[in-house]
């Protein structure tokens, strides 16, 4: 831990702990860049930080609320120290760079980096953790490669297929959300075989990010003892979102990501944003902008869950 992107002004009740993990070696079939998403979306969340928050509180226009941060800490644990040369090996790292943050009381904030960050990263909390866990996963693909000569077993097209052999995690506490496109049978047929629950891009349209979030966390919380939400940024329609690997055309919109997130995030243990290629943004980091916003959402709705006499409601005109 380097530095604190926000600093408490009492005793801190709500942690949250910035991880960035620089890597996407495991991008064989994409576009690469996502090695560049952790410090460009520090810079970024750094900056609205700075911006927006002045007295330890911040106006949520959105919900018409001032919320109060006088209590909230982010610290900055920086990048994982990751052995390039050795894939397993920064797999391995990764797990235990997220333990820290969790071991030492803090909430993670993951940002990849490829979505190979997810199955290292949920891996820490399947090992400090005791019961059964949920899963929800925000993402145009399944991700549930078994095997590919060019990527191996272990890629960001397998992540959840390896989290789901962990053995904590049941199919039916698994939700990805916003699938769309093709995929291959094999992929298809991995989430069939374990149960995992979807709900399709059509689908999640038709019921609306409300009433989507309501039903994924009513899957991913029974019987379980912890929620891990995974978010790729190929979920978003590319067309808000271009700073992605692999963009898919259609998906969700910015606005039905932030009501989905906010929704979520009380009922959240770790986060993971996965596949912001920087290199692939717009001239103005509308991406980058996109998920510092998505950050400071998650960190807010936690707050407001844990002390909403923290907040008040703003004067409205």
């Amino acid at each position: 831990m380097s530095n604190l992107l926000l600093a408490p002004q009492t005793e801190a009740q709500l942690k949250f702990g910035f991880l960035g993990v620089p890597y996407d070696a495991s991008t064989s079939i994409a576009n690469p860049g996502a090695r560049f998403a952790p410090a460009a979306l520090r810079e970024q969340f750094k900056l609205l930080l700075a911006k927006r928050v002045v007295d330890a509180h911040v106006a949520d226009m959105d919900r018409g609320e001032i919320v109060n941060l006088s209590a909230v800490e982010v610290a900055d644990f920086g990048d994982v120290a990751l052995s390039f040369y050795d894939h397993e090996k920064a797999i391995a790292q990764v797990t235990n760079a997220v333990r820290e943050v969790i071991d030492s009381g803090f909430i993670p904030l993951v940002i990849g980096g490829d979505h190979g960050v997810t199955f290292p990263a949920f891996r820490a909390l399947h090992e400090t953790a005791r019961g059964k866990l949920g899963m929800i996963q925000l993402d145009a693909h399944c991700d549930m490669l078994d095997f590919s000569e060019k990527q191996g077993s272990i890629s960001g097209s397998s992540g959840m297929a390896r989290s789901l052999e962990l053995g904590r995690l049941r199919g039916k506490n698994m939700v990805q959300v916003g699938l769309r496109g093709f995929a291959t049978t094999q992929q298809w047929g991995v989430g069939v075989k374990y149960g995992v629950r979807r709900i399709l891009a059509p689908e999640f349209e038709e019921m609306g990010a409300l009433a989507a979030a309501k039903q994924s966390l009513t899957w991913a919380r029974a019987g379980t003892e912890k929620i891990y939400l995974t978010v790729d940024i190929d979920a978003v329609n590319p067309g808000e979102a271009p700073g992605t690997g692999w963009p898919e055309p259609g998906g969700l919109t910015v606005q039905q990501l932030f009501d989905f997130v906010r929704y979520l995030a009380p009922f959240v243990d770790a986060l993971d944003i996965a596949e912001l290629n920087p290199v692939y943004d717009s001239a103005a980091k509308q991406t980058t902008v996109m998920c510092a916003r998505l950050l400071f959402d998650f960190v807010t709705a936690k707050t407001r869950a844990r002390a909403p006499v923290a907040s008040k409601t703003a004067k409205k005109k």
